[in-house]
């Protein structure tokens, strides 16, 4: 977001969690206040945001998930999908065109294609519906980071590496099992976002910008692409044991050409891939691309 908005609303995290809707392998660990580990060792929540450029309370949305960032610091990943009608090209300024089949796949999976904007997702989990708004991203954030272990039942490694010559990403992912876990398929989906996209945004927010359209806002972590397809790839069928650990490696994978690498990040989250948690996500990371 721009950082002037950002300043505006400095304190205010009660505003940021509003309902908005358009359109109607180890240590160190460190502790803090009550009990919590900080640390690469630590769960973390994917949030999928689904928005658009012509979507008028997207960016107090944004700005929700900005304020979630502060409150648990480096345990939010959050993924943006532009989708649907408020996602479509129209005249300048709102001509660039953020959409992705990725997306667009995501988007028809679980229900957002034809859903007011903007509506999320706190790990795909299904509590009477996947969808949510954003005055209910906190309580869904909450409910794994707070309620759940600090450590995850599995750990995500990510590296990464650009080729500039051929304009590629290779990345190797390791996932080290921390606990017992059912039998089952699970799988691992890595994806490319950017941030820093600096295009117009419409807006009718009084507290943002003056209610009015933002023509130079900064689009973050916006999905670009699926690095082994929309649903990622298998790793395991069977029961995990603590202690195991699974391997994967991509490369050659083509950036857009209008993508700045120095703005790149790559995602990666592991899910259940059947059984009862099916689709929910285990834990998610992300890393610079390097």
């Amino acid at each position: 977001m721009k950082k002037i908005v950002i300043f505006a609303f400095a304190g205010l995290l009660s505003f940021m969690v509003l309902s908005t809707s358009c359109d109607k392998v180890d240590a160190p660990y460190m502790t803090i206040g009550g009990g919590g580990v900080v640390g690469d060792t630590v769960r973390k929540v994917l949030l999928e945001d689904f928005t658009g450029h012509l979507c008028v309370n997207c960016a107090a949305a944004h700005l929700a998930i900005e304020g979630l960032q502060v409150v648990y610091p480096k345990r939010i990943i959050p993924m943006v999908i532009h989708v649907g009608f408020f996602a479509k090209p129209k005249p300048a300024p709102y001509d660039y065109d953020f959409r992705t089949s990725t997306g667009d796949d995501i988007a028809a999976q679980f229900g957002a294609t034809a859903a007011p904007l903007p509506k999320g997702m706190v790990n795909r989990i299904d509590d009477g519906g996947y969808l949510l708004d954003p005055a209910d991203y906190a309580t869904a954030v909450s409910l794994v980071l707070d309620s759940m272990p600090s450590k995850p039942d599995i750990f995500i490694e990510l590296s990464s590496s650009f080729n500039s010559t051929d304009s590629t990403i290779s990345v190797d992912a390791k996932m080290s099992v921390f606990k017992n876990m059912p039998a089952g398929k699970y799988n691992i989906s890595v994806m490319v976002v950017e941030s820093k996209i600096v295009e117009a945004q419409k807006n009718t927010n009084p507290n943002i910008n003056n209610g009015k359209e933002i023509l130079d806002y900064e689009h973050n972590d916006v999905l670009r692409g699926a690095i082994n397809t929309t649903w990622g790839e298998e790793f395991a069928d069977a029961a995990l044991t603590d202690g195991q650990v699974f391997n994967k490696s991509y490369s050659k994978y083509k950036i857009g050409s209008d993508w700045k690498p120095d703005d790149l990040k790559i995602i990666a989250f592991v899910y259940y891939a059947d059984g009862p948690n099916d689709k929910v996500v285990i834990q998610a990371e992300e890393i610079h691309l390097k």
